[in-house]
């Protein structure tokens, strides 16, 4: 039986008994079913909408980067195109907050943070100077400003929270107020309302309590951890037999907490991942060098490095347009992933370049895996490949180890750089080592 029939089963035991308690009751459970049904769709476009502002402004951040890396101008106009789509949904945010000063206010804060970063950001990335100079500002820009803009997000969602709290506790008031009236009504007609009243409560009240724990839950997880609100709700579902009102209800609490998970996990991959070839990132791939590279030192092990660069790349943008250009790279991108081990880290370092991390792997090791590599780009078909000067499209790569050949992560680039370049030196399409500082 629906929701809505339950009520009017109410009101039907109920009229012979009073014309005013029934009539109430029904106008109250109606009110709370439509308000509370609007309160969660409305709480699940915005928060979609602070999410795609999140990953808007992740995806300008890690464009710039790349900008930065590479000198790409395709980068930054990437970026640019991010940066309009966060302005749109700032936009949206603030149609939504039309009317609330307080959530309002911490949008235009966010806003103005924003501006403030674009302007500084864009500023830098475009300024002359060395790479690391311009990451040296890009992180200072990044550590100042971005992370504020990402803790006033947080605030803004604590501003929904508790929205959502005040939700929770007029939803806990309405359920008090209707025991309280059945306690009254089963102390006048007590053969009657007692059984009502217990039919009322199992079928409405209860549920009732159960969605809005399930609710709290997710002001008190700070929407880091949904997956007690899919549970919840999913438990509630399978043991609500009826389809009714409550039912649907708990399956959009469900779908919302799903949305709010898969939403944190495309945001937690486009912090790490190259867009094109998703493979690791620059940003990614040097917090794993450095992280590996302290490893190394303490337990005595080696760190290889692989630089990979396609060889002519630019002659074969220029014949075949920047579409095949980029399946190219995808397809390079793919090759090295498909021969690396699990514990291997290949990354874009920028452009045609590309870089492979491998902890606890010597020098002779990364030399076999990286010559396996050139063969399998090398015997792999690309589309007018013949058009490639030599016939074929193909890859240089230089290989460099800790500590045999450097002493840190920077020299550990350097020297795998350095081999790279002496492979297209002597011909391309080669393997070389760095020098032994050993």
């Amino acid at each position: 039986m629906s929701f809505r029939n339950k009520i009017i089963l109410l009101l039907l035991v109920a009229i012979g008994i009073s014309a005013v308690f029934p009539a109430f009751s029904l106008y109250e459970m109606n009110s709370f079913d439509k308000d509370f049904k609007v309160y969660v769709g409305e709480r699940v476009n915005e928060y979609v909408n602070t999410s795609e502002m999140n990953k808007s402004l992740i995806r300008y951040d890690s464009n710039l980067w790349k900008f930065v890396a590479s000198g790409n101008p395709n980068w930054l106009k990437d970026a640019q195109e991010a940066k309009r789509a966060l302005e749109r949904n700032i936009a949206e945010l603030l149609q939504v907050a039309e009317g609330n000063i307080e959530l309002t206010s911490a949008v235009q804060r966010i806003q103005t943070m924003q501006e403030e970063y674009f302007r500084k950001a864009e500023v830098i990335a475009q300024s002359r100077g060395t790479i690391e100079e311009k990451s040296s500002k890009l992180t200072k820009e990044y550590n100042e400003i971005l992370v504020k803009v990402f803790n006033e997000t947080n605030r803004l969602n604590e501003l929904k929270q508790n929205k959502l709290r005040e939700a929770s506790v007029s939803v806990r008031e309405q359920v008090n107020y209707l025991k309280e009236m059945g306690a009254i009504l089963a102390a006048i007609f007590l053969p009657i309302l007692i059984a009502l009243g217990i039919v009322i409560y199992v079928t409405t009240a209860s549920p009732i309590e159960k969605l809005t724990k399930i609710i709290k839950s997710v002001s008190e997880n700070d929407f880091k951890d949904m997956s007690a609100v899919v549970k919840g709700s999913e438990e509630f579902i399978e043991k609500r037999k009826s389809n009714d009102e409550i039912s649907r209800l708990a399956r959009a609490l469900r779908n919302f907490g799903q949305q709010i998970e898969d939403k944190t996990r495309e945001l937690e991959n486009l912090v790490i991942t190259d867009e094109k070839t998703k493979l690791f990132n620059f940003r990614h791939f040097k917090s794993e060098l450095q992280a590996e590279i302290a490893r190394a030192k303490r337990f005595g092990e080696a760190v290889s490095l692989i630089m990979i660069d396609a060889d002519k790349f630019k002659h074969y943008n220029d014949t075949n347009g920047h579409i095949l250009g980029d399946e190219a790279l995808i397809k390079m991108a793919k090759l090295m992933k498909s021969l690396c081990r699990e514990t291997d880290k290949p990354a874009r370092f920028g452009g045609e370049e590309f870089a492979i991390l491998l902890p606890r792997t010597t020098k002779e090791e990364a030399v076999v895996l990286a010559e396996r590599i050139r063969k399998a780009i090398e015997d792999a078909v690309f589309v007018n490949q013949e058009k490639q000067p030599g016939g074929n499209f193909t890859a240089s790569l230089g290989v460099a180890s800790y500590p045999e050949d450097c002493t840190d992560a920077e020299t550990l680039i350097n020297a795998a750089d350095k081999a790279l370049y002496k492979a297209k030196e002597k011909g391309r399409n080669r393997v070389e080592t760095a020098p032994s500082l050993i």
